[in-house]
């Protein structure tokens, strides 16, 4: 066979590959291509046509969303957004401003603990303080929209002794705290910290009724202890305590530890209300016979 006649036969070989290729294309396959794309083209434009029907299910669902958010807002707890434990340590600094300055507080960071799309961050809270500072404490986390959980609190009491000599009696107390977050902006909700918390200031219950020391007389009041009973004035009493200094007091004036409770006009005598660290004591002073003395409990 000689070479062009070789060549010719390649030639034709290539020409019907191609052809049929060619041929199987545009009168198999692509038929069949543009024949699902018109179905879907189809589906598309029955959704699309009617506007007024999604325009009705755009505000269904703008209105259903709306009310969740306004649900999940009112909510009294919220997680916070954060990618840091320093909001925790702002929030109980923030608290820590209110207390008296014979309180303090240290706060430790143990660790962090992964809750589902949350997480935990776990704190001790820990100091020596005034009872209402410490409650105050765990009212504001109480209170706080943010999701703050105390797991437990240890209180037990304590003294703090001023330069003065004065003695505070104080609580110790040891606070678990879990503070919730999440790093996920989509999980995460919007929160106002509520604006107006009413705390009241309650009695505190680790103050010993009886107490052994009694306070120095700052203010130089009178000490009815040894005191006489000069005259009774119209306007109240003149009184002279043991070491020669006079007064003149009416109902209600204060004294050292207690007040001046009742002028009797009629039996010539006064009465005092003291109370000497918890014990209740009552004096009585007659004008006839000095410095009479009666305590009752």
């Amino acid at each position: 066979m000689s070479h062009e006649t070789r060549n010719t036969i390649i030639l034709i070989i290539l020409f019907l590959v191609i052809g049929l290729g060619a041929g199987y294309y545009i009168f198999i396959s692509q038929p069949k291509t543009l024949k699902a794309k018109n179905v879907q083209l189809n589906e598309l434009n029955q959704k699309f046509t009617d506007t007024k029907a999604l325009a009705i299910t755009y505000d269904s669902l703008t209105r259903e969303s709306e009310r969740i958010d306004s649900i999940l807002f009112n909510r009294t707890k919220a997680i916070p957004f954060r990618e840091s434990m320093t909001d925790t340590y702002n929030d109980v600094i923030r608290i820590s401003k209110y207390f008296t300055p014979y309180t303090r507080m240290d706060i430790e960071y143990e660790n962090t603990e992964p809750v589902g799309a949350a997480s935990i961050d776990h704190f001790i809270l820990h100091g020596q303080g005034d009872f209402n500072d410490v409650f105050r404490l765990l009212y504001e986390l109480e209170k706080s929209k943010k999701l703050y959980k105390i797991k437990s609190v240890n209180l037990k009491n304590s003294t703090l002794t001023k330069g003065s000599g004065e003695i505070l009696y104080q609580v110790l107390f040891n606070i678990n705290l879990d503070s919730y977050f999440t790093s996920d902006k989509n999980l995460a909700l919007n929160y106002e910290e509520a604006s107006d918390k009413k705390y009241f200031k309650i009695s505190d219950y680790f103050y010993p009724l009886i107490t052994p020391d009694i306070p120095p007389n700052y203010e130089e009041l009178l000490e009815v202890e040894g005191a006489s009973l000069l005259a009774i004035i119209p306007d109240g009493v003149f009184i002279m305590d043991k070491n020669g200094n006079s007064y003149t007091l009416m109902e209600g004036d204060p004294v050292y530890l207690g007040y001046l409770t009742k002028i009797d006009y009629d039996r010539q005598k006064c009465e005092f209300m003291l109370n000497r660290g918890g014990i209740v004591e009552k004096i009585v002073l007659d004008l006839k016979s000095f410095n009479v003395k009666e305590t009752k409990q």
